[in-house]
């Protein structure tokens, strides 16, 4: 039984502000909640593995591999300790930029505009799952800023989040954690803009960076929202990945790369999980 559960945001249930869009959303879980899943895994006799690992052991394993994707600063703060208090391994899916810039995808400060403002909860779903979100998600990085300026009367002068430094990526490393690739910008490989030589740079710069940073081979993609098609698979083999995250696998393609289906683990939402893992 081989399982991969996708995680993002990390933070003590105290320092959760309400609202948020992050916990509406599902990218943001408590701590504690993360160590409840981490007690329950064990005590189901779950081994940890990182995404490499996986294509190494038979699937009839009860094996699990944990991902953090886009590299928030609060995975080094508070998702960190937790796996070391349980000896659990992981796979890290930062998005470079962001790491190596000091600063925010455009999503973040999308994010905090919508929970600065005064909406109805009709409203506020249509931000943070409508049809505001799917046009806003689905542009361009450049152009989701220009986006931003014309949604919002004023954008914030200083964002609530932060994304682990070079530093703090290596330090995971060095711990036996798996650094994979997100991608430099958290662009979608199947989004209209996209073209062969910007997937590349999403691909090999940001594999690239990351290797220079750990001293290790990047071996793992995550595919930014799970998007992918065979070509961008194929382009990731040709350049060195060795498997690939996904979110839900596309119907009736061979696999060309390991490639991972993952559980969106959302807050709050053992019984879900237990469902998914197949455990009464």
């Amino acid at each position: 039984m081989t399982k991969v559960l996708m995680f993002h945001r990390v933070l003590p249930d105290k320092q959760i502000t309400q609202p948020n869009a992050y916990s509406t959303f599902g990218t943001l879980i408590s701590q504690e909640y993360l160590e409840d899943i981490l007690s329950f895994l064990i005590d189901n006799d779950f081994q940890f593995v990182t995404v490499s690992e996986l294509r190494k052991r038979k699937k009839t394993e009860k094996i699990v591999a944990l991902t953090f994707d886009d590299g928030y600063s609060d995975n080094y703060e508070f998702a960190l300790p937790s796996l070391l208090k349980f000896n659990a391994t992981a796979t890290f899916f930062p998005v470079v930029n962001p790491c190596k810039n000091k600063t925010v995808l455009p999503l973040d400060i999308y994010y905090q505009c919508i929970d600065e403002m005064n909406l109805s909860e009709t409203e506020r779903m249509e931000y943070i799952t409508g049809t505001i979100k799917r046009n806003f998600y689905w542009a361009e990085p450049n152009r989701q800023m220009d986006i931003l300026n014309s949604l919002f009367k004023s954008l914030p002068q200083k964002s609530r989040v932060s994304y682990m430094s070079a530093e703090q990526l290596k330090e995971l490393s060095d711990k036996g954690f798996e650094i994979g690739s997100h991608g430099m910008t958290h662009s979608l490989l199947i989004a209209d803009y996209m073209n062969a030589e910007k997937a590349l740079i999403e691909l090999q710069t940001s594999k690239q960076w990351l290797e220079a940073i750990t001293g290790k081979p990047v071996t793992a993609y995550c595919f930014p929202a799970g998007r992918y098609n065979a070509k961008m698979i194929e382009l990731a083999k040709q350049i060195g990945y060795t498997s690939t995250c996904l979110v839900v696998r596309n119907k009736n393609e061979n696999e060309v790369l390991p490639s991972y289906d993952r559980i969106f683990v959302k807050p709050n939402s053992l019984g879900e999980l237990k469902k998914a893992l197949r455990i009464e």
